[in-house]
């Protein structure tokens, strides 16, 4: 019983992992997309390498 438990916790950290990922991308590229027709390329190039700046962006945009 202990081993079926142990094994789909492992799943699920897995499956959400996975699902986490995707949103993450999803919501990146939906930055990238608005950054990149509005000509902010400093603000695009800034955001792919500072999280907090990336994180600020986010919330500016509603994303």
């Amino acid at each position: 019983m202990a081993y079926a438990k142990e094994q789909g916790e492992k799943k699920g950290k897995k499956i959400g992992k996975e699902q986490g990922e995707k949103i993450g991308e999803n919501r990146l590229g939906m930055l990238m997309n608005i950054l990149l027709k509005n000509k902010k390329y400093s603000d695009a190039e800034r955001a792919s390498e500072d999280k907090e700046y990336r994180e600020k962006l986010y919330k500016e945009y509603g994303l």
